[in-house]
């Protein structure tokens, strides 16, 4: 699987996760409540060995912003940390995001930034409340997470998760992709968040 990866990246011509493009993407099966999926059995892996993940950007206005942390399991709580890395590259369309990691790792959205059709820089939007988070499987070796897009509402954007697993399946040409679980999780990223709404997943921008 890793091999087949490795010409997928090829065949995809990956750019790095700062380039833009403006062409806008659409959705089908929306839902603003993301399902926690148990990861289907496969070939274990060791720690020492990174596991991919695709995570799919629906419309390529949104720049995604990965990072690595640790979960509170009392708490529930995601807390990111500043001092490690994240391998990820978004595919040349800016369709997925395509990175890898130790299994086990916990990952979370951390901000989003967003651009118009010119190319005019609207914001950079952080998690107020909670945040979209998942880990990495023992199980795998490739995983998909879920296909991610935004809806506006003045000066913040809400998630809005569907699944395209068999979509992702076909962009990257392989036949398998185990499903990694995710949910939303309290998070402390934006530190003094004022929001009139209601809904904990909303991310809103500094004045």
């Amino acid at each position: 699987m890793i091999k087949q990866w490795q010409i997928a990246l090829a065949a995809l011509a990956l750019t790095g996760c700062a380039t833009t493009d403006t062409t806008p993407q659409d959705t089908t099966k929306e839902s603003n409540a993301p399902s926690e999926a148990a990861a289907v059995e496969s070939s274990p892996v060791t720690e020492e060995t990174d596991v991919y993940f695709v995570l799919g950007n629906v419309t390529s206005i949104y720049d995604i912003k990965l990072s690595l942390g640790s979960v509170d399991f009392e708490t529930g709580r995601f807390t990111e940390d500043w001092f490690s890395s994240l391998w990820y590259r978004y595919t040349e369309d800016r369709r997925y995001i395509l990175g890898k990691a130790k299994p086990g790792s916990f990952i979370a959205i951390t901000s989003t930034k967003a651009t118009d059709a010119t190319g005019t820089h609207l914001g950079t939007f952080t998690p107020c409340n909670q945040t979209l988070v998942f880990r990495l499987p023992y199980l795998g070796p490739d995983f998909y997470v879920t296909d991610v897009n935004y809806h506006w509402h003045n000066t913040s954007i809400s998630p809005v998760y569907s699944d395209g697993i068999e979509e992702a399946k076909k962009a990257f040409g392989v036949q398998y992709l185990e499903q990694a679980p995710y949910r939303q999780l309290d998070a402390d990223l934006y530190k003094d968040c004022e929001t009139l709404s209601a809904d904990p997943t909303i991310l809103t921008r500094p004045f």
